[in-house]
């Protein structure tokens, strides 16, 4: 089964990030959008893992959760990769206890390399991923939609958990079930 770690975002933010998401799903760009009611932050890709795993995971990501305590963040700040002209992915950006998020991350990392689940080798880059763009229709309408909400923060939100999740590709969109769940202490 396909696992990854992540925590998980309220309902409540969820739904204000549709809301930024209805806006830019006019303005002038072909994308495919993320589900608002699926959306986390990975904190790590476990990829390919057999049930017989999951045991060993979950008692890691508990030990790792030690000593982080929870998080105070909030959702803040819209951007693309590469860049606004040239976007590809377009994002929200995290705010609060970002230092502590990713000593969580970091944490979650090393314990997962010590079950010999491979390193990621990308700077961790806290963001929930709104849309991936696949045609930019309207430059200017685009920008302009871009720098109207840029500045957009939505309410903020208490991490007392980090979940380890399963995710199964359907032909309607990934599915995503809570397999465990370590709390932050």
């Amino acid at each position: 089964m396909r696992l990854f770690i992540a925590i998980e975002i309220p309902a409540s933010v969820k739904k204000e990030l549709a809301v930024a998401q209805g806006r830019l799903r006019v303005a002038g760009v072909d994308a495919s959008w993320s589900r608002a009611e699926g959306m986390h932050l990975t904190l790590k890709f476990l990829g390919e893992v057999t049930d017989q795993k999951v045991p060993e995971i979950m008692s890691s990501l508990q030990k790792a959760a030690e000593g982080i305590g929870p998080l105070g963040l909030s959702v803040s700040g819209i951007g693309a990769f590469p860049n606004p002209k040239n976007a590809r992915v377009v994002w929200i950006g995290l705010a609060g206890d970002i230092e502590k998020l990713t000593r969580l991350q970091v944490a979650v990392e090393n314990a997962m390399v010590l079950l010999n689940i491979a390193r990621e080798e990308r700077k961790f880059t806290p963001h929930l991923t709104l849309g991936r763009i696949k045609y930019i229709r309207s430059s200017d309408r685009w920008l302009k939609t871009l720098e109207e909400i840029k500045d957009i923060s939505l309410p903020g939100f208490e991490v007392t958990s980090v979940s380890l999740m399963k995710s199964e590709l359907k032909p309607s969109g990934a599915v995503y079930t809570e397999m465990g769940r370590a709390e932050l202490q």
